[in-house]
């Protein structure tokens, strides 16, 4: 049997799975595309660094009831090569190196010796501990599986039944479980409700385990737009900032664009973390290619440095890649767009 993609080996070890990018958001990766990034009919859409953090849940189904079985789970960052396209050869080591050290039972008894093999394996990589939230809350969500048992007070904090002031005991995990959730327990209304009380700590954590659902609502979505225009407003950058990366995977695509707007045309441009945040999480909303030419003439004007390693990182974008080197071939673009993109050529730091 052929045994050099991922999914034939664990078809071939009567697996069945599913797929996340663990890289710039908490993704889910249809099988069916996954199975042509695999085979090199397809670029990886969410390259960081020219490579797929990938996250693969797999499980056995029981042969007498057709149940599903306890889940397995590989945290994989799987090399790329230039144009974006999963290493073959890679995928052939990891899955030799796999054989070698369990056999083909992918779901027997890992005992500690075993345990420590695996993760040495230079293709592991372990997530942090945000992302392992986010993920969890996911994976149980979607399998309908009970939610950490964060949850509940999670629920509780956010409902309003306690003082907002009263934060200190939540974890991250009852949060991302809640954003993981949004269609029960009132969720969505609760936090609609909430927003304009949330301190910061609690606000910020909340906006970062939304940047990665794609159930929020419209009304949610709003409300999350309205609540940054308030922050911005008051001089809180760092919560702008992370309630527009919130938007990231909403629906509501024209609140988002709307409120990307309002934040090119404030004071907000100068900081770095902006530009981070959208080239990392909002890269979408750069398909809009006068959104992108602002994006790097204001990058250009305001945060020079930055320029080569974001360029960088769009071009790398699948998605974004031939829009972004049209905007080295455009002739209307300021001295300082000019001088950044001379410096991609020149190989010469920008200060």
């Amino acid at each position: 049997m052929n045994m050099n993609t991922l999914t034939d080996f664990l078809q071939s070890s009567q697996c069945q799975c599913r797929i996340y990018d663990l890289g710039r958001k908490v993704t889910n990766i249809a099988n069916s595309d996954f199975k042509k990034i695999e085979h090199n009919e397809q670029p990886y859409p969410y390259p960081i660094q020219q490579h797929a953090f990938l996250a693969i849940t797999f499980w056995q189904l029981a042969k007498q009831t057709g149940n599903q079985q306890d889940h397995f789970i590989w945290f994989l960052k799987m090399p790329l090569d230039e144009q974006g396209f999963l290493k073959i050869t890679a995928q052939t080591s990891f899955i030799k190196m796999v054989v070698e050290a369990m056999g083909k039972d992918l779901t027997a008894e890992i005992d500690k010796a075993l345990q420590e093999s695996l993760a040495s394996n230079p293709f592991i990589f372990k997530p942090t501990p945000e992302k392992l939230a986010l993920f969890n809350a996911r994976i149980n969500a979607a399998f309908i599986r009970p939610a950490s048992s964060f949850y509940p007070a999670a629920v509780n904090y956010f409902s309003g039944a306690l003082n907002w002031s009263n934060w200190q005991e939540l974890g991250i995990q009852g949060v991302a479980d809640i954003t993981a959730r949004l269609g029960h327990d009132n969720n969505q209304k609760n936090l609609i409700n909430a927003l304009p009380h949330l301190p910061q700590q609690p606000l910020q954590t909340l906006a970062l385990c939304l940047e990665h659902q794609d159930q929020i609502s419209t009304e949610l979505a709003a409300a999350i737009a309205k609540q940054a225009d308030l922050e911005l407003q008051a001089n809180h950058q760092g919560n702008a900032i992370l309630l527009l990366r919130a938007l990231a995977s909403s629906p509501a695509v024209d609140i988002t664009k709307e409120l990307l707007e309002k934040q090119f045309s404030s004071a907000l441009i100068y900081n770095e973390h902006w530009y981070i945040g959208i080239a990392g999480r909002l890269w979408n909303m750069l398909e809009d290619e006068t959104l992108l030419n602002r994006f790097f003439e204001s990058l250009a004007n305001h945060h020079a440095a930055l320029f080569p390693a974001l360029f960088a990182d769009l071009v790398a974008i699948p998605a974004l890649r031939d829009k972004v080197l049209k905007q080295l071939r455009l002739s209307a673009r300021s001295p300082a767009l000019s001088e950044a993109i001379g410096m991609l050529f020149s190989g010469v730091k920008s200060n």
